[in-house]
């Protein structure tokens, strides 16, 4: 295995998560600071949805480029995720001002994906740790 293969699994799935926890802790901020402003429609991102799109779930189905003239997948560089807005308020209706913030729902989002990414983080540390402690006693 060379050194391009090293960060290809685990470490390459959490940096794809933790990218798009970020992306989606902006939304959430986003949208709380927008709360009260008239006919903002309020962002989501479906985190799970996207690591599928780029392999963090099937990591072992993937696409291939068998020919020279096959456009790059999901995996290239160009790949952006899917944010979606919401133009109702969790199938509530609209307030009467058009903004689709529920206040109470941003900041149970808000929570949940800061668990997820300090989750995340903890597990690449224990990666990047295991690593370390693989290295260092290698010879003995």
């Amino acid at each position: 295995m060379g050194s391009e293969g090293l960060f290809n699994g685990t470490i390459s799935t959490l940096e794809n998560a933790l990218n798009l926890r970020g992306l989606k802790h902006s939304l959430i901020v986003s949208n709380i600071a927008n709360k009260d402003t008239p006919q903002y429609k309020a962002f989501d991102l479906a985190v799970e949805e996207e690591m599928k799109k780029i392999g963090g779930e099937n990591k072992d189905i993937g696409l291939t480029n068998t020919h020279r003239d096959h456009l790059p997948g999901v995996h290239g560089s160009s790949y952006t995720p899917e944010v979606t807005t919401k133009y109702s308020i969790d199938g509530l209706s609209n307030r009467a001002d058009g903004n689709t913030v529920n206040i109470d729902g941003e900041i149970t989002k808000l929570a949940e994906n800061s668990i997820l990414y300090d989750a995340m983080t903890q597990l690449i540390h224990k990666k990047f740790q295991s690593m370390k402690n693989a290295i260092q006693s290698g010879g003995k």
